[in-house]
Protein backbone atom coordinates (compact mmCIF):
# COMPACT_ATOMS: atom_id res chain seq x y z
CA UNK A 1 0.00 0.00 0.00
CA UNK A 2 1.40 3.15 -0.97
CA UNK A 3 1.17 5.75 1.63
CA UNK A 4 0.28 9.46 1.24
CA UNK A 5 3.74 10.72 1.54
CA UNK A 6 4.36 8.77 -1.60
CA UNK A 7 1.81 9.31 -3.44
CA UNK A 8 2.44 13.36 -3.26
CA UNK A 9 5.98 12.96 -3.95
CA UNK A 10 5.62 10.74 -6.99
CA UNK A 11 2.93 13.12 -8.38
CA UNK A 12 5.29 15.77 -8.10
CA UNK A 13 8.27 14.20 -9.43
CA UNK A 14 5.41 13.43 -12.59
CA UNK A 15 4.91 17.23 -12.95
CA UNK A 16 8.70 17.87 -12.92
CA UNK A 17 9.68 15.55 -15.26
CA UNK A 18 6.48 16.15 -17.33
CA UNK A 19 6.41 20.05 -17.39
CA UNK A 20 8.84 21.97 -15.56
CA UNK A 21 11.90 20.05 -17.41
CA UNK A 22 9.88 19.89 -20.83
CA UNK A 23 8.66 23.50 -20.67
CA UNK A 24 7.53 23.80 -24.17
CA UNK A 25 4.54 21.15 -23.15
CA UNK A 26 3.80 23.57 -20.20
CA UNK A 27 3.57 26.59 -22.12
CA UNK A 28 1.37 25.27 -24.67
CA UNK A 29 -0.88 23.80 -21.90
CA UNK A 30 -1.18 27.52 -20.30
CA UNK A 31 -2.31 28.72 -23.79
CA UNK A 32 -4.67 25.59 -23.79
CA UNK A 33 -5.79 26.78 -20.06
CA UNK A 34 -6.09 30.46 -21.17
CA UNK A 35 -8.27 29.63 -24.39
CA UNK A 36 -10.34 26.94 -22.26
CA UNK A 37 -11.89 30.13 -19.97
CA UNK A 38 -12.27 32.31 -22.65
CA UNK A 39 -14.70 30.56 -24.00
CA UNK A 40 -15.97 29.50 -20.87
CA UNK A 41 -14.92 25.21 -21.33
CA UNK A 42 -16.48 25.27 -24.93
CA UNK A 43 -12.99 24.69 -26.25
CA UNK A 44 -12.29 22.30 -23.27
CA UNK A 45 -8.70 21.03 -24.70
CA UNK A 46 -7.33 21.27 -21.38
CA UNK A 47 -9.68 19.44 -19.66
CA UNK A 48 -8.49 16.93 -22.36
CA UNK A 49 -5.66 16.59 -21.68
CA UNK A 50 -6.43 15.72 -18.06
CA UNK A 51 -8.20 13.13 -19.69
CA UNK A 52 -5.17 11.86 -21.24
CA UNK A 53 -3.69 12.03 -17.63
CA UNK A 54 -6.15 10.09 -16.21
CA UNK A 55 -6.02 7.57 -19.02
CA UNK A 56 -2.30 6.77 -18.70
CA UNK A 57 -1.61 4.44 -15.85
CA UNK A 58 1.98 4.51 -15.64
CA UNK A 59 4.96 6.31 -17.68
CA UNK A 60 5.57 9.96 -17.74
CA UNK A 61 3.31 12.78 -18.67
CA UNK A 62 1.11 12.25 -21.98
CA UNK A 63 2.28 13.81 -24.95
CA UNK A 64 0.35 16.88 -26.62
CA UNK A 65 -1.01 16.13 -29.77
CA UNK A 66 -3.89 14.94 -31.75
CA UNK A 67 -6.00 17.68 -30.82
CA UNK A 68 -9.39 16.97 -32.09
CA UNK A 69 -9.52 14.28 -29.69
CA UNK A 70 -8.74 16.44 -26.75
CA UNK A 71 -11.73 18.09 -27.63
CA UNK A 72 -13.76 15.20 -27.96
CA UNK A 73 -12.02 14.07 -24.31
CA UNK A 74 -12.64 17.39 -22.90
CA UNK A 75 -16.52 17.70 -23.09
CA UNK A 76 -16.24 13.99 -22.17
CA UNK A 77 -15.15 15.67 -18.92
CA UNK A 78 -17.53 18.77 -19.17
CA UNK A 79 -20.62 16.65 -19.55
CA UNK A 80 -19.15 14.52 -16.90
CA UNK A 81 -18.67 16.87 -14.03
CA UNK A 82 -22.10 18.85 -15.08
CA UNK A 83 -23.91 15.69 -14.57
CA UNK A 84 -22.08 14.80 -11.10
CA UNK A 85 -22.76 18.56 -9.75
CA UNK A 86 -26.32 18.39 -10.31
CA UNK A 87 -28.01 16.72 -7.54
CA UNK A 88 -25.66 19.42 -5.28
CA UNK A 89 -27.04 22.17 -7.47
CA UNK A 90 -30.93 21.49 -7.18
CA UNK A 91 -30.13 20.93 -3.07
CA UNK A 92 -28.41 24.00 -2.68
CA UNK A 93 -31.45 25.59 -4.28
CA UNK A 94 -34.06 24.08 -2.45
CA UNK A 95 -32.29 24.88 0.86
CA UNK A 96 -31.59 28.67 -0.68
CA UNK A 97 -35.57 28.75 -1.50
CA UNK A 98 -36.11 27.64 2.15
CA UNK A 99 -33.77 30.08 3.68
CA UNK A 100 -35.73 33.20 2.06
CA UNK A 101 -39.42 31.12 2.55
CA UNK A 102 -39.67 33.09 6.07
CA UNK A 103 -39.09 36.46 4.98
CA UNK A 104 -41.18 36.08 1.76
CA UNK A 105 -44.01 35.17 4.31
CA UNK A 106 -43.45 37.39 7.26
CA UNK A 107 -43.90 39.91 4.45
CA UNK A 108 -47.27 38.42 2.68
CA UNK A 109 -48.44 38.69 6.15
CA UNK A 110 -47.48 42.32 6.74
CA UNK A 111 -45.68 40.87 10.13
CA UNK A 112 -42.13 40.81 11.30
CA UNK A 113 -39.37 39.69 9.41
CA UNK A 114 -37.94 36.70 11.15
CA UNK A 115 -34.81 36.98 10.09
CA UNK A 116 -33.06 34.92 12.68
CA UNK A 117 -34.99 32.00 11.34
CA UNK A 118 -33.95 32.59 7.53
CA UNK A 119 -30.14 32.70 9.02
CA UNK A 120 -30.61 29.54 10.69
CA UNK A 121 -32.02 27.62 7.90
CA UNK A 122 -29.91 29.32 5.53
CA UNK A 123 -27.03 28.36 7.24
CA UNK A 124 -27.93 25.20 7.57
CA UNK A 125 -28.65 24.53 3.98
CA UNK A 126 -24.79 26.14 3.27
CA UNK A 127 -23.72 23.60 5.65
CA UNK A 128 -25.57 20.56 4.44
CA UNK A 129 -25.08 21.81 0.29
CA UNK A 130 -21.25 21.93 1.23
CA UNK A 131 -21.43 18.48 2.53
CA UNK A 132 -22.91 17.49 -0.48
CA UNK A 133 -20.45 18.65 -2.84
CA UNK A 134 -17.76 17.03 -0.60
CA UNK A 135 -19.34 13.20 -0.93
CA UNK A 136 -20.31 14.04 -4.85
CA UNK A 137 -16.58 15.65 -5.43
CA UNK A 138 -15.07 12.25 -3.90
CA UNK A 139 -16.95 10.58 -6.47
CA UNK A 140 -16.62 12.28 -9.20
CA UNK A 141 -12.65 12.72 -9.55
CA UNK A 142 -12.17 8.65 -9.28
CA UNK A 143 -14.82 8.69 -11.60
CA UNK A 144 -12.91 10.52 -13.94
CA UNK A 145 -10.23 8.51 -14.11
CA UNK A 146 -12.61 5.06 -13.71
CA UNK A 147 -13.89 6.63 -17.74
CA UNK A 148 -10.94 8.00 -18.68
CA UNK A 149 -8.95 4.58 -18.22
CA UNK A 150 -12.35 2.62 -20.25
CA UNK A 151 -12.80 5.25 -22.82
CA UNK A 152 -16.57 4.82 -21.88
CA UNK A 153 -18.07 7.99 -20.74
CA UNK A 154 -20.84 5.63 -19.38
CA UNK A 155 -18.48 4.24 -16.89
CA UNK A 156 -18.22 7.35 -15.26
CA UNK A 157 -21.40 6.73 -13.58
CA UNK A 158 -20.85 3.24 -12.04
CA UNK A 159 -20.88 4.58 -8.68
CA UNK A 160 -20.83 0.71 -7.12
CA UNK A 161 -17.76 -0.06 -9.21
CA UNK A 162 -15.98 3.35 -8.40
CA UNK A 163 -16.80 3.09 -4.48
CA UNK A 164 -15.47 -0.45 -4.56
CA UNK A 165 -12.10 0.77 -6.20
CA UNK A 166 -11.33 2.77 -3.32
CA UNK A 167 -12.86 0.63 -0.27
CA UNK A 168 -10.55 -2.01 -1.44
CA UNK A 169 -7.78 0.08 -2.17
CA UNK A 170 -6.90 3.27 -0.24
CA UNK A 171 -9.30 3.35 2.01
CA UNK A 172 -12.06 6.09 2.17
CA UNK A 173 -10.40 7.31 5.68
CA UNK A 174 -6.74 7.78 4.04
CA UNK A 175 -8.31 9.18 0.88
CA UNK A 176 -10.29 11.90 2.70
CA UNK A 177 -7.10 13.04 5.13
CA UNK A 178 -5.44 12.88 1.44
CA UNK A 179 -8.05 15.38 0.12
CA UNK A 180 -8.18 17.40 3.32
CA UNK A 181 -3.76 17.39 2.71
CA UNK A 182 -4.79 19.10 -0.56
CA UNK A 183 -7.59 21.38 -0.27
CA UNK A 184 -4.85 23.07 2.64
CA UNK A 185 -1.86 23.35 -0.37
CA UNK A 186 -4.20 24.50 -2.37
CA UNK A 187 -5.14 27.14 0.16
CA UNK A 188 -1.45 28.08 0.52
CA UNK A 189 -1.06 28.07 -3.26
CA UNK A 190 -4.18 30.41 -3.37
CA UNK A 191 -2.89 32.88 -0.47
CA UNK A 192 0.57 33.06 -2.34
CA UNK A 193 -1.09 34.08 -5.67
CA UNK A 194 -3.66 36.61 -3.63
CA UNK A 195 -0.94 38.13 -2.06
CA UNK A 196 0.59 38.63 -5.80
CA UNK A 197 -1.78 40.32 -6.55
CA UNK A 198 -1.44 43.50 -4.48
CA UNK A 199 0.69 43.85 -8.19
CA UNK A 200 -1.80 43.05 -10.60
CA UNK A 201 0.38 41.77 -13.21
CA UNK A 202 2.54 38.92 -10.94
CA UNK A 203 -1.03 37.82 -9.20
CA UNK A 204 -2.47 37.44 -13.06
CA UNK A 205 1.07 35.61 -14.46
CA UNK A 206 0.95 33.38 -11.06
CA UNK A 207 -2.58 32.04 -11.53
CA UNK A 208 -1.63 31.41 -15.47
CA UNK A 209 1.93 30.02 -14.52
CA UNK A 210 0.90 27.96 -12.06
CA UNK A 211 -2.52 26.60 -12.70
CA UNK A 212 -1.91 23.72 -15.32
CA UNK A 213 1.09 22.64 -13.32
CA UNK A 214 -1.17 22.85 -10.35
CA UNK A 215 -4.13 20.81 -12.60
CA UNK A 216 -1.97 18.16 -13.70
CA UNK A 217 -0.54 17.57 -10.13
CA UNK A 218 -4.22 17.21 -9.10
CA UNK A 219 -4.88 14.74 -11.38
CA UNK A 220 -1.95 12.36 -11.34
CA UNK A 221 -2.64 12.44 -7.09
CA UNK A 222 -6.12 10.82 -8.22
CA UNK A 223 -4.45 8.45 -10.46
CA UNK A 224 -2.25 7.17 -8.03
CA UNK A 225 -5.24 6.98 -5.36
CA UNK A 226 -7.16 4.63 -8.23
CA UNK A 227 -4.19 2.49 -8.56
CA UNK A 228 -3.58 2.40 -4.71
CA UNK A 229 -3.85 -1.41 -4.35
CA UNK A 230 -2.71 -3.36 -0.68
Amino acid sequence: MTTISEIISDASEYVKEGLVEKWQRWIILIILMIVQSVTFYIVPLFNGYLVRVYGTKEGSAPELDDYKRLFVDGWKLNIVAILYMIPAIIIAIILGFLSVLPVITSIMNKGRIDELLGVIIGSFGLMVAGLVVAIISLIMYMAFVHFSRTGSIMDAFSVGAIVKQITDGIGWGTYIIMWIIVWIFSMILFVIIMGLSVVPPLGIIAGLVLAPIWAVFIAKINCNIYDNRP
